[in-house]
C-alpha cells in the first residue's frame, strides 16, 4: 500500500513471497517426525487454526485487487482448502507432495 493504495506490483510481490516461503517451509516441516499422533494431530490443528484465518483475511483483502484469470492463477498458488491439505502432511516424515491438493490446484 501506498498512501492508502493498493500498489499492484508490491500485492504482487506479497503473494509471491507468500508462496515461496510457505512452500519452503512446507518442504522441510513434512521431513519432520512426531511420533505421538496426538501430538501430531495437536500441531496440525494448531497451525491449522492460526493459519487458515489469517490466509482467508489476507485472501479477501488482496485478492479482489488482482485481475481476474491468469493473473490470479499466477499469484494465488494456493487456495485455503489446498493449504488445510498441505498442513495435513507436516510431522509425519513423509516428503511427498500431496496429490489431492495437487489435484485441487489443477482443476
Amino acid at each position: 500500500m501506498h498512501n492508502g493504495k493498493i500498489v499492484k506490483p508490491n500485492l504482487k510481490e506479497r503473494f509471491k513471497s507468500f508462496n515461496a516461503t510457505f512452500d519452503e517451509i512446507h518442504k522441510a516441516q513434512t521431513t519432520w517426525v512426531v511420533n505421538d499422533e496426538q501430538l501430531q494431530s495437536e500441531l496440525r490443528v494448531s497451525i491449522t487454526a492460526v493459519m487458515i484465518p489469517a490466509y482467508r483475511a489476507f485472501m479477501a483483502r488482496f485478492g479482489q485487487y488482482l485481475d481476474p484469470g491468469r493473473q490470479t492463477e499466477k499469484y494465488v498458488k494456493y487456495q485455503p482448502e489446498d493449504i488445510e491439505d498441505l498442513i495435513d502432511e507436516l510431522f509425519d516424515g513423509n516428503n511427498s507432495s500431496s496429490s489431492a491438493a495437487t489435484a485441487r490446484r489443477r482443476t
